[in-house]
């Protein structure tokens, strides 16, 4: 990889002219839009130009995967000229993930920069991966999801019924919630119903859960939030999760979701004092609900692929 990188490195410069590395930006600076660098016909091919800078991208490293989801590279490579801008933004945007940093600079007048600089159609054909902390207030989640409309991993803390016509045309597989209350009339149902395959809900259970995931038959990883259990400190909370099957049962993997040591050693205590053991069920502790959540779309195993490997090495 480091031979890889060596080459590419080498490539660009004499492609540009330009240097190759840069330290991280600062947090307040925007993406990169500084005056193009390279004037004349291309150096080398064009597809093998665009195969090289897409190369430098994909094998960017991240150095803090919590604050920054590319590499420093990546965000400096837009300015060598517009048609590599035109190259690798698309791989900037394609995974967000919007959160609210305590001391940082405030993401949402940034991001609504972003969008205002950009056709519609850029978000709506680049944004694959979306992800919004529970602090992205409603009206911010709600303009983003009106130019993102090509979204398939979708997270956040608000429930359906505030997003509904926002997002019943995206092409979903994975959804995050704070609570689900779908349609029951078939015609009123949003399409990606059919075919979502991953749910989370962070806050409330739905009343109903055999009407609730009944329009979701491909349903196959639920992973439901300690705070959404409807009472958490009632011992019998086995029951609560053993429902959830018939009304899922295409569901292999139901993931209890815990925030905190006490609620995550709470729960464990629970189910082996009741005798609790079902080979589809694991008990997740994650410090951080954003870590958690967020990591539907990193390439590091998310929480339902670190789920499965537990549940498949499980003795009992």
């Amino acid at each position: 990889m480091r031979r890889i990188r060596g080459k590419v490195a080498k490539a660009l410069r004499r492609i540009s002219g330009a240097p190759f590395a840069s330290p991280t930006p600062p947090e307040d600076a925007a993406l990169p839009v500084a005056p193009e660098l390279v004037r004349g016909d291309p150096f080398l091919p064009p597809e093998l130009e665009r195969e090289i800078f897409e190369l430098a991208a994909e094998t960017d490293t991240v150095f803090d995967s919590w604050r920054q989801r590319v590499g420093s590279t990546v965000l400096v490579l837009p300015r060598v000229c517009r048609r590599v801008k035109s190259w690798i933004e698309p791989f900037i945007y394609r995974d967000i993930a919007l959160r609210q940093s305590f001391g940082g600079v405030d993401p949402i007048p940034r991001f609504l920069a972003a969008v205002d600089s950009h056709p519609p159609s850029f978000f709506a054909t680049h944004v694959k991966h979306l992800y919004f902390d529970s602090m992205m207030p409603l009206f911010f989640v709600q303009k983003v999801l009106s130019v993102c409309t090509g979204v398939v991993v979708l997270g956040c803390h608000h429930p359906y019924s505030s997003l509904a016509p926002l997002i019943a045309s995206l092409p979903l597989r994975r959804l995050l919630l704070a609570e689900l209350a779908l349609p029951t009339t078939p015609e009123t149902i949003p399409p990606w119903a059919a075919s979502l395959t991953h749910l989370g809900i962070s806050k409330t259970l739905p009343a109903d859960p055999p009407a609730a995931f009944a329009a979701l038959p491909t349903l196959t990883h639920l992973a439901v939030g300690y705070d959404a259990l409807p009472d958490p400190e009632w011992p019998g909370i086995d029951p609560v999760l053993v429902s959830l099957f018939p009304a899922c049962p295409a569901v292999r993997c139901l993931i209890l979701v815990t925030e905190m040591k006490t609620d995550y050693k709470w729960a464990l205590q629970r189910l082996r004092e009741n005798g609790f053991a079902d080979a589809r069920v694991f008990v997740h502790l994650r410090p951080v609900m954003d870590r958690t959540w967020d990591g539907w779309w990193r390439p590091a195993p998310d929480m339902f692929s670190q789920a499965e490997d537990h549940l498949n090495s499980r003795t009992w």
